[in-house]
């Protein structure tokens, strides 16, 4: 394609017009026909490779300034790279949100699960659906792990996918967007027509700096889908965040509620929870129905409505949606039992924040009738306010925590760990009794379940369907579900296949 092709509100580059074969952040990508957009990352500035990428091959390096010692006939000079990078992305895919509706799933907790359920519902009534989750990478049937440890890819990987998808004859696609992407301006140039909300209550502030941040940059999915002219799906029940955001929603929106509240537009009846699922009525504006959803988990019943609401919105038929709602299976790492006939429950989910953690094990100790263990950490160079708020809350909503290494990063272990337990202590857990330490964290798993006694619940909680764990020297191999299962096999006698334990879920893990 050529450069002056694109379309783009900067360029060309000095020298005329060139063939564009890739856009790229990553000097160790750069080559012929390559250009290099340097962007300032947490802990690398793409300017300082730009001499790397002209040299590997790229015709021209897109800066916000100059770099000294490279001809200036080779850089274009932007006001802001991340900017820049979604338009060149967008025109070099040739817009595929043009081609399709895309629509954005966004909120604290919950965004994967309505994600995948938005894709469900959609499949049974569209046909051909595409999604980009933090679990994995959808095409109708077709399922791709996320491997990447994003949840919102860079501009380049998100359009690129989109592409496929309209190539491939989707006829919509759900987008799984983090306040990250939004602020990065990773979704910038998608026209979405839709966003989805969850609610949005406390994570990223290391990032963000504050909440009212945060809950911009969450906003700016509402700003991107009403200049599309696209609609908006409100949790009416989320007390920090609805009412501001009904306030900047576009005109076609819907709101639901879990809790039943006759103001909204979508709402649940009483939830019926068995081993089989969950089983609610539903009223809509087109509607009621009743919904019978495969997986534990009272807050899917939130996550469904969004999803039914968004679907409705895109004018389909009630009766498909609940069809493809009441097919889906379990999500991996969500409410994810782990079953070899212990007479104990072991359950994986990906809670790893405060909300999350909450929910978790408020919908778990009305299924226990013994004791609850939690077994838990909190990553590395992420937000620090949550660590002993997280500690708080397993020491007063579970029987039993082991606390332990999750992501750590840059950071030592054991002080991230002795965060969380400060907020344990000081909420009444007495080490040695009902708290537990190790930064080990297969260790962790092998004391909840080697402890655990009939009826009693272990929730493995924060790692989810995540395929490593990040460390100092980089990222380790990891399953939470195939060591939570060598421990239940060494508990039982079992014979175990060692070190490396082939999981028994399918393999669609990984990303935060």
């Amino acid at each position: 394609m050529q450069w002056s092709e694109l379309g783009l509100p900067f360029g060309p580059p000095a020298g005329g017009d060139l063939q564009l074969t890739a856009v790229v952040y990553d000097s160790r990508a750069a080559g012929t026909g390559r250009v290099f957009v340097a962007v300032s990352g947490q802990h690398h500035d793409g300017h300082l490779f730009v001499r790397a990428a002209l040299d590997s091959g790229s015709p021209v390096a897109v800066v916000e300034r100059f770099v000294e010692g490279v001809p200036r006939d080779r850089q274009l000079l932007v006001s802001d790279s991340r900017v820049a990078l979604a338009q060149l992305a967008a025109a070099f895919s040739r817009h595929p949100s043009k081609d399709m509706p895309v629509i954005g799933v966004t909120g604290t907790d919950g965004k994967t699960s309505t994600s995948t359920m938005l894709h469900a519902a959609l499949s049974a009534s569209l046909g051909l659906v595409g999604s980009l989750t933090t679990v994995d990478f959808r095409l109708g049937e077709s399922v791709e792990p996320n491997l990447s440890r994003q949840t919102t890819l860079e501009s380049p990987e998100i359009q690129l996918h989109l592409r496929r998808m309209v190539d491939a004859g989707c006829l919509a696609a759900v987008v799984e967007s983090t306040s990250h992407g939004l602020a990065l301006h990773r979704l910038d140039e998608i026209r979405f027509a839709g966003a989805v909300y969850t609610s949005i209550t406390h994570e990223h502030l290391d990032f963000h700096k504050s909440w009212e941040a945060y809950f911009q940059a969450k906003a700016r999915l509402l700003e991107l889908a009403g200049k599309a002219g696209g609609f908006a799906v409100l949790n009416y029940d989320d007390p920090l965040a609805f009412a501001r955001l009904r306030e900047l929603a576009p005109p076609r929106l819907l709101t639901y509620s879990a809790q039943g509240a006759r103001e909204a537009d979508v709402r649940a009846g009483p939830p019926q929870a068995d081993g089989s699922g969950i089983a609610f009525a539903v009223a809509t504006p087109g509607g009621d129905c009743r919904l019978q959803l495969r997986m534990a988990g009272r807050w899917n019943v939130s996550n469904a409505l969004a999803a039914l609401a968004a679907g409705l919105l895109l004018e389909q038929p009630l009766e498909l949606l609940v069809a493809g709602l009441d097919s889906l299976a379990a999500i991996p790492g969500r409410m994810e039992a782990v079953d070899l006939g212990q007479p104990f429950s072991v359950i994986v989910d990906y809670a790893h924040t405060p909300a999350a953690l909450t929910l978790a094990l408020y919908e778990l100790r009305g299924a226990t009738p013994g004791r609850l263990w939690v077994v838990f950490g909190s990553a590395g160079e992420r937000d620090r306010a949550k660590r002993p708020e997280m500690g708080r809350i397993a020491a007063q909503l579970a029987d039993q925590m082991v606390v332990t290494s999750e992501d750590p990063r840059g950071e030592d272990e054991a002080a991230i760990i002795d965060e969380i337990c400060q907020g344990a202590l000081a909420a009444g857990a007495v080490e040695g009794e009902n708290l537990q330490r190790t930064d080990d964290r297969r260790e962790a798993i092998e004391i909840a379940i080697r402890r655990a006694q009939p009826g009693d619940t272990v929730l493995l909680a924060g790692k989810g369907h995540e395929r490593s764990i990040l460390g100092p020297l980089g990222s380790d191999p990891w399953d939470e579900r195939g060591c939570a299962e060598a421990a239940i096999r060494s508990r039982l006698g079992i014979r175990s296949y060692g070190p490396g334990d082939p999981p028994t879920a399918p393999d669609s893990h990984n990303p935060r």
